[in-house]
């Protein structure tokens, strides 16, 4: 991922911006989605296709409106692709899921935001959310920082206990979690945001 990005910094690396198109379903609640975005990075020798098929709802949760995907697919699921392609014979590499890879990408990106700009002495961590995507941010700040205490704030509390009881001992062994009651706790005295 760091190379991705240098090769994107220094003008080798070519990405599209997300393309995303809106078309009304049979839901009155609801739209579909369709979402793409690309890139290629020569010196890796791939160009890669993120491609996410969604319908989407906005639900109101308590005093806010929330975009929530629906797993409409069969068997409950969602559909999302990343396409990975050779840029020597264009052949295709893989065909990978988009919600795994997704995950790992941003989880990566933002470790290499706390390995950059983060203090080098940061040993505490805040986290809004408990989601999906929390422990693979969890997992990239404990991979570049000694953490020692993780905040987390959600607006789910059984979500947030959920994800501090399930967290995996090896990111458990000695570091401390607290349940943050609200955003601002979760914000609060903590090295790394």
């Amino acid at each position: 991922m760091e190379e991705a990005y240098i090769e994107l910094a220094e003008g080798r690396g070519i990405s599209r911006t997300r393309s995303d198109c809106f078309a009304p379903t049979t839901r009155p609640d609801a739209l579909y989605s369709l979402k793409s975005m690309d890139g290629v990075v020569p010196k890796l020798g791939v160009g890669a296709v993120r491609i996410n098929s969604d319908i989407i709802t906005w639900p109101k949760r308590g005093n806010n409106m929330r975009r929530e995907k629906v797993p409409a697919a069969p068997n409950n699921r969602y559909v999302g692709l990343v396409l990975l392609f050779s840029v020597e014979t264009g052949e295709p590499l893989a065909i990978l899921p988009d919600g795994v890879m997704q995950r790992i990408r941003v989880g990566a990106a933002n470790g290499l935001g706390i390995r950059y700009l983060a203090r080098k002495n940061a040993r505490t961590v805040g986290i809004l959310g408990s989601g999906w995507q929390a422990g693979a941010q969890l997992t990239a700040a404990c991979a570049v920082r000694d953490v020692e205490t993780i905040r987390c704030f959600s607006p789910n509390p059984e979500n947030r206990d959920t994800f501090a009881a399930t967290m995996s001992p090896a990111r458990r062994q000695g570091r401390s979690r607290r349940r943050a009651g609200s955003s601002d706790q979760g914000r609060r005295h903590r090295h790394v945001r």
